[in-house]
């Protein structure tokens, strides 16, 4: 009984259904050479191929536009700081003849003379003319890149916006009459602050290597400084974090006028007063 049932198995081990498929196959002949048969993976790589090459074009069709919309708001910016510039040129010049005018008619008393004596040294102090003598400079400076640093793994040993207050405060009270940073001179009002990466001193952004000009007796501020808790701080990151930090006395520093102050309190002086 099993041998004859193995014997059926081995002579029939093709369903005759699907005999019968093969035999209308072969009846009918092979398929026509251009018979095209439906591939739905086919048709969709097809689809994406097509949408990918619409965009291309559209994009290169497009930059010519985003190139003239970009110069011309480059342009802007352009004329924008330069009639800004010119515009500052000319508020130094007033200024000028403004003081001029107002020491030639205070001249006149001796109240007068004295009060004009008072508001330069105001003016000096709070930064609203521009002062030039010996001093000390201060250069801060980020740590050089490292190989592996990448655009989505920024620099980490970088000076902050709270290095430089440090290094201004030293500097106050080591006996500095003005300071400017890279440029941007310091008042009781100015601001020392960080922007995403960037740092603002009165919202005028500076960046490395930061140059910070102190106007007052090199000796003295050398001394000071270089003994203060400050200097030895940034000796400390020099070594261990790569940060640039060096300082130097100078014969000669001319640090511009501040932006213009804008007076909040003001009482009327007594006639006859100086």
């Amino acid at each position: 009984m099993s041998m004859s049932l193995l014997a059926d198995i081995s002579a029939n081990a093709l369903d005759p259904g699907y005999a019968e498929a093969a035999e209308r196959r072969a009846q009918s002949g092979p398929a026509p050479s251009g018979a095209v048969r439906f591939r739905p993976a086919g048709v969709a790589l097809g689809l994406a191929g097509l949408l990918l090459a619409t965009a291309a074009v559209q994009a290169h069709l497009g930059a010519p536009a985003a190139a003239v919309a970009r110069n011309r708001l480059l342009g802007q910016v352009r004329a924008a700081a330069a009639q800004t510039q010119a515009l500052g040129r000319e508020l130094d010049i007033l200024r000028a003849r403004t003081a001029a005018q107002r020491s030639t008619d205070l001249a006149a008393t001796t109240n007068g003379a004295a009060l004009d004596a008072q508001v330069r040294r105001l003016e000096r102090s709070v930064g609203e003319v521009a002062v030039s003598g010996p001093g000390l400079v201060v250069q801060l400076s980020d740590a050089a890149a490292s190989a592996d640093a990448t655009t989505s793994s920024p620099q980490p040993n970088r000076v902050m916006d709270r290095d430089l207050q440090a290094v201004v405060n030293a500097l106050w009270a080591a006996g500095a009459e003005a300071i400017a940073v890279n440029g941007q001179r310091l008042t009781a009002e100015t601001a020392i602050r960080s922007a995403g990466a960037a740092i603002l001193v009165d919202l005028t952004p500076v960046s490395s290597p930061y140059l910070v000009e102190a106007v007052g007796d090199p000796v003295g501020l050398e001394t000071a400084f270089g003994a203060s808790a400050t200097a030895g701080l940034f000796r400390t990151y020099a070594q261990i974090y790569g940060l640039g930090f060096s300082y130097h006395r100078t014969g000669h520093l001319s640090l511009a006028a501040a932006s213009a102050l804008v007076l909040r309190y003001a009482t009327p002086a007594r006639e006859g007063a100086p």
